[in-house]
């Protein structure tokens, strides 16, 4: 069989437009306490949404990868989850699941790769060094217990830096949507190894 990693390139290369969107991070931006009563009540509604699915756009820009892609994420807990890329102008697809198991990277031509170390096999086969059990609660706007994270003037999430494994993850929520409060564009960035993870999300579902 065929290197996922070579299938994965040529995907990219081939359906994947190169990101073109603003990396750098706001400044200037006023907070409020963490306290603030309306967050509060917000965090414990995001607390309590344990399924959910999203559907958008995502572009990932590293020192070897640069691309940009249309995605659907289905999270059920952190053993069941799966993340789709794929083009609105080709068939070409690109599918990781995460399973009790371990995970499989796969693509519409039948190619797939199992592994139990998520990590490696994400880096190894794509190229991606972004943790997904971590992006799980990213994405909806829950910081983690121990980041370091501050609430915006909206009485939402505005902005976080977690440690992970020796680097810095940084979160800016830029913008939510009005009908249900949930996130619409992200940018996350890792100055250690130089990525940056731009997301739109166009559609929840929980």
């Amino acid at each position: 069989m065929k290197s996922l990693k070579f299938l994965t390139a040529l995907f990219i290369a081939t359906i994947l437009s190169a990101c073109t969107f603003d990396t750098e991070r706001p400044t200037n931006v006023q907070y409020l306490e963490k306290t603030d009563a309306a967050w509060q009540q917000h965090l414990q509604k995001i607390e309590k949404i344990q399924q959910y699915q999203a559907k958008g756009q995502i572009g990932y820009i590293s020192p070897k990868e640069r691309f940009s892609s249309r995605f659907e994420w289905q999270y059920q807990n952190p053993q069941s989850y799966r993340l789709k890329l794929y083009s609105l102008i080709s068939k070409a697809t690109l599918l990781i699941e995460m399973q009790p198991q371990g995970m499989t990277i796969s693509d519409n031509n039948g190619n797939r790769q199992s592994a139990r170390n998520t990590k490696l096999l994400l880096q190894e086969m794509i190229g991606m060094d972004i943790p997904l059990e971590h992006l799980a609660y990213w994405l909806k706007g829950q910081p983690a217990v121990n980041s370091d994270y501050k609430v915006g003037i909206n009485h939402l999430l505005g902005t976080f830096s977690y440690p992970l494994e020796g680097s810095i993850w940084t979160a800016d929520y830029l913008t939510y949507h009005a009908e249900n409060a949930m996130p619409e564009n992200i940018l996350l960035k890792n100055q250690n190894t130089a990525q940056t993870l731009k997301i739109r999300v166009d559609e929840w579902a929980f």
